[in-house]
């Protein structure tokens, strides 16, 4: 009995405990995924090819205000574009250390492209978002996506990054 209490007392608080991590309620990053309404851009393959990486709708789950379902498209060299839709589901939030009024939040993404063929995947990864704690309608961020794309027949997968600024070293930037 004193074991299934003593583990009652731990969920209990794993549960609780962990939700103080989770991005504020009130926080809309809309805006920051879809980043002012301009592609992002990174590199895919061993090659380092040029991705470009857009955005273009964003619905916040009110029920889990850490869900997003985000929808764009990526491009890949000029003219090889692709539809996508998905979520990104934000897990912890950070304070910035020696910048008391900025955060950072973590989370996962999936994005499933919605074409089919050779050079179609999931696109399935970590993203980091740096921002103001205080977001307002000016308010900007840094945000950082990095992960695997691979591809519906399973024979090619990739390292991909994608940003809103150029890092100048991506295995540098740290994600949670």
């Amino acid at each position: 009995m004193k074991k299934f209490l003593l583990f009652l007392v731990f969920a209990f608080s794993l549960c609780f405990g962990q939700s103080s991590n989770l991005p504020m309620k009130n926080a809309d990053f809309s805006a920051f995924l879809m980043n002012y309404e301009t592609p992002f851009h990174g590199t895919i393959s061993n090659a380092e090819t040029v991705i470009k990486l857009r955005i273009e709708k964003v619905q916040n789950n009110s029920g889990r205000p850490e869900q997003y379902f985000v929808s764009g498209y990526s491009e890949v060299e000029e003219g090889n574009r692709t539809n996508f839709s998905g979520e990104i589901i934000f897990t912890q939030k950070y304070n910035v250390k020696d910048l008391p009024d900025e955060m950072l939040v973590f989370g996962d993404f999936v994005l499933k492209e919605l074409n089919s063929g050779e050079h179609s995947g999931v696109f399935t990864g970590k993203i980091r978002i740096q921002s103001p704690k205080v977001i307002t309608k000016t308010s900007r961020a840094g945000v950082t996506c990095r992960g695997k794309w691979k591809n519906y027949s399973g024979n090619l997968d990739y390292d991909v990054w994608w940003a809103n600024f150029v890092p100048k070293d991506i295995s540098k930037v740290v994600f949670k």
